[in-house]
């Protein structure tokens, strides 16, 4: 076999190798700093970019151009949405579906005690879930709607900025109702030896990277806590093209082997 038939064929064996490899989905903590006051974000993306970039898409609670449509329906001041702020993401040509109980689901700027404490340096709005003291209480963010125009595509990139983590904080990611992974305060806490609701340690108010693999991608993001409360800002979410299928790449290095044999042959 010629050298050029050889790294032919090896470049065929790599892509084959590559594109029928999966992975297991891997946590990673760190961001960089927002360039809007708002604390951390996602290196891929800034906040000023509100329509997103290179697949990925931001989410930051900031207004004036979102929803503000679960604004405070229990008439407490400190609680539900400052006027500045509101939810990007619900608007736009691709909305993302948000299902929440309006009585512990809020989006605001600073830090009030006992409802919620801002993110370590984040001067912005942020959205935060409470329990208000009893049980539990969830956020979901439906990304059905935004995955359905855009075809064959798949969430394989999560980030998201988590302030005073607690130990009763949970994020559950779900594909089709299936769970495909989770992240809990007491994780993170454990991984950045953190102390649960400190408002300022690093260790506390991480910026966390989640990465898919195709085949765990996920389309619902679930937010749960037990007490008071979850805060979070800067969510961010990277969109990948669905990978070549198995057979399809065999059908790939079986006519790449076909090709070089007939090169071969009348190269005799």
């Amino acid at each position: 076999m010629s050298k050029n038939n050889k790294l032919a064929l090896a470049a065929v064996l790599s892509a084959f190798a590559f594109v029928g490899s999966v992975s297991a989905a891997s946590i990673s903590f760190g961001g960089v700093d927002a360039s809007d006051s708002s604390g951390l974000t996602s290196q891929f993306i800034d906040p000023s970019d509100a329509q997103g970039t290179n697949g990925f898409f931001i989410e930051t609670f900031d207004g004036p151009f979102g929803d503000v449509s679960f604004n405070d329906p229990s008439d407490d001041p400190d609680f539900g949405f400052d006027n500045e702020c509101s939810i990007n993401s619900i608007v736009g040509a691709s909305p993302v579906g948000l299902t929440a109980d309006s009585d512990n689901f809020g989006v605001r700027a600073g830090s009030i005690s006992g409802v919620a404490a801002a993110p370590a340096e984040d001067e912005t709005c942020f959205g935060y879930v409470s329990n208000g003291g009893v049980g539990s209480a969830s956020i979901e963010f439906d990304y059905s709607n935004l995955l359905a125009a855009n075809n064959d595509t798949g969430i394989t990139y999560l980030g998201f900025y988590w302030g005073s983590v607690d130990t009763f904080n949970n994020f559950e990611f779900f594909s089709g109702g299936v769970l495909v992974d989770s992240i809990s305060g007491p994780e993170l806490l454990a991984a950045l030896d953190g102390t649960s609701g400190d408002q300022l340690d690093p260790g506390s108010n991480a910026y966390v990277n989640i990465n898919f693999s195709f085949a765990e991608a996920f389309d619902t993001l679930v937010l749960t806590t037990t007490g008071v409360a979850t805060e979070f800002d800067n969510i961010v979410i990277g969109l990948s093209l669905r990978p070549v299928s198995a057979p399809a790449t065999i059908a790939l290095l079986a006519c790449s082997m076909l090709l070089l044999s007939l090169r071969s042959r009348f190269r005799k």
